[in-house]
């Protein structure tokens, strides 16, 4: 009987922020996938103002092991650009993570028993999955002076999700180079996770109801004031599928209490409320001229 929209009013959990991404003003079509080179672009443009100025973290999901691929190297290649056209970039620090072929380990065939998306890609040219994680684990290894192994995955798991949640700040307390900013998945960290500096969830894949909210629900954990929100980027259109899991899992009412409205709502409100403000004292000054007990009220 406790649903979501019961915690979120408790403050015991934080509602979503959901921006439904559109480039050049295009909306995609329920379900449309964009292009990744765009969405690698639009998540460098955004990341700094969605997490505080990297004061928090994100998670991509991503809709198969190939696409998490494409994802890693598509970051690497972009950010590498755009560090030699411009010397003052900062570029995020990415990680990647999804489970190897099983090839009869146990451990990871028990691993992928919640992984079905993976269990189901790792079954295809398994070969070019370990080699392509193999090169992610290099590239890790080298970025934070790790040294992890593919026939130890666990060990690499449980790093990836320590990064994660030990994302204090400043920066004086852990170095960023030590901090992991975007971590590329598939079905890993999307339900079971929690971390309190986790504030954000770019989405490139189709998610429908509890799947939905478990996802969503990665960066709604409450940190202090600075943290006023989970923050959604859809990069498919999602919203019919977010509807509909809200309508599910609490009540088609409790919408305007899970998510947030869009910036030019709120902008719209409060410049109204500028307004009417000035009717009553114009400066600040004018304030002291207000006599009668109903111009001080509606002040």
């Amino acid at each position: 009987a406790y649903t979501i929209s019961h915690a979120i009013e408790d403050r015991n959990v934080l509602g979503f922020h959901i921006d439904y991404f559109k480039p050049d003003g295009a909306k995609p079509k329920p379900g449309e996938n964009l292009a990744q080179e765009a969405i690698v672009n639009a998540i460098l443009d955004k990341h700094d103002a969605v997490t505080a100025k990297r004061k928090f973290n994100a998670v991509l999901a991503t809709a198969s092991i190939n696409q998490a691929i494409e994802y890693h190297r598509l970051f690497k290649q972009i950010q590498s650009e755009k560090q030699a056209a411009d010397p003052d970039f900062r570029p995020l620090n990415i990680a990647c993570v999804f489970s190897p072929p099983a090839e009869g380990n146990p451990d990871v065939k028990q691993l992928q028993e919640d992984l079905p998306q993976e269990k189901e890609d790792n079954a295809k040219e398994p070969n070019k999955k370990k080699e392509a994680l193999k090169a992610i684990l290099a590239d890790y290894n080298d970025q934070f002076g790790t040294n992890h192994q593919i026939n130890q995955f666990d060990l690499y798991y449980q790093d990836v999700q320590k990064r994660i949640k030990d994302q204090q700040y400043p920066n004086a307390d852990l170095p960023h180079d030590q901090k992991i900013d975007v971590t590329i998945v598939v079905d890993m960290l999307l339900t079971g996770f929690d971390s309190k500096y986790l504030n954000t969830l770019y989405v490139d894949k189709n998610l429908t109801y509890h799947n939905l909210i478990q996802a969503f629900s990665r960066t709604n954990r409450t940190l202090g004031q600075l943290k006023s929100q989970g923050n959604i980027v859809c990069f498919r259109n999602l919203k019919p599928n977010t509807d509909q899991a809200i309508t599910l899992f609490s009540n088609k009412d409790a919408i305007e209490t899970i998510l947030m409205a869009p910036y030019g709502d709120y902008l719209e409100q409060f410049n109204a409320a500028v307004e009417a403000l000035k009717a009553v004292a114009p400066d600040p000054d004018s304030v002291n001229d207000l006599k009668s007990e109903d111009d001080q009220l509606a002040f």
